[in-house]
């Protein structure tokens, strides 16, 4: 039976009635003419450590599977260039230093992502060729709106998880340890053959567009039998993820466009623990389920330093 949950989000700020606004877009990049008292106050919060998160303006955002790197604008650029990733962090100094097309001015409304639902799927144990397998899925109903420009809208996933067997002979084995990477989470990776960072949600958007749809991805842990020839008679699994839905103008073109967040990141997780019963039955013996809710506390921008894959401390069966 799924746990259901109505998510509300605070309403984010309208344009000023009346002024008109030049053809910016977040994800993009500009050219920028920075007059000296915008060149001081960009550095002094470049000297902050999070000048992005001050600013909304980034000189890079490049995502790979190993890492997800900040870098400040260069000013010693000629133009300095950099790339919108808050609309709403733009001071009106650094608004009137971007160098925009000639274009008429921009939709009121931005592109906009509305989780009208939000729902965890019981975990469970089932067989996949024949090897039992526990998963959980996280469900959401989107409504997703390009008003402003045409979009990809894809998912970037976090996790802090330890995995961990225990053996009949009472001895455990750690399978996966993200701390082992740092305190902060990494970059979840299931499929040593798909290590895309930011996957796909549904088809690219054409402006204008809107619809309104069902989305899931389910998170699974193989359950072995045994492992290194000793019997397992027990996994746990203890893991909190987070969640980003990004969008891009273009992906095909880094050069000109990064993904940027176009919600608030949602944040979930789930303790549980299965256990073999006589005749090679898995049952779930314990669970505790965080249910998916937005997080003012996770960074803004997607920030990594490892994968899950890298994190194994063991092969899994």
């Amino acid at each position: 039976m799924n746990n259901i949950v109505t998510l509300h989000f605070p309403v984010r700020s309208s344009p000023v009635p009346g002024q008109a606004q030049a053809a910016i877009h977040p994800g993009c990049r500009y050219d920028l003419m920075l007059p000296e008292p915008v060149v001081a106050d960009y550095l002094n919060h470049v000297t902050d450590g999070d000048h992005e998160q001050l600013t909304g303006l980034v000189g890079a955002y490049r995502l790979s599977v190993d890492a997800a790197q900040i870098e400040p604008i260069d000013l010693s650029a000629q133009p300095p260039r950099g790339f919108i990733w808050d609309m709403e962090l733009l001071g009106p100094g650094i608004r009137r230093c971007l160098c925009t097309d000639a274009d008429p001015p921009r939709s009121p409304r931005n592109n906009r992502l509305t989780l009208m639902d939000a729902s965890l799927d019981a975990p469970e144990v089932c067989l996949l060729n024949n090897q039992p397998v526990l998963t959980i899925s996280p469900r959401f109903e989107l409504e997703w709106m390009t008003d402003a420009f045409a979009s990809q809208l894809g998912l970037v996933q976090l996790v802090e998880s330890s995995r961990t067997v225990q053996f009949a002979d009472g001895e455990p084995l750690v399978l996966l340890d993200t701390e082992s990477a740092g305190r902060d989470p990494v970059l979840y990776l299931n499929d040593p053959d798909d290590n895309a960072v930011v996957k796909p949600v549904c088809a690219f958007q054409a402006q204008g567009g809107k619809q309104r749809f069902d989305f899931s991805r389910a998170v699974s842990q193989a359950i072995p039998a045994e492992f290194n020839n000793k019997a397992v008679v027990s996994v746990s699994v203890l893991e909190k993820y987070t969640w980003y839905f990004m969008q891009n103008a273009d992906p095909g073109d880094p050069d000109r466009h990064i993904w940027v967040p176009v919600h608030l990141p949602i944040v979930w997780g789930w303790s549980i623990r299965v256990q073999q019963r006589f005749g090679g039955v898995w049952d779930i013996f314990r669970k505790k389920l965080i249910m998916p809710t937005p997080s003012t506390e996770a960074p803004a921008l997607p920030r990594w330093q490892s994968n899950s894959l890298r994190c194994r401390t063991a092969r899994e069966g």
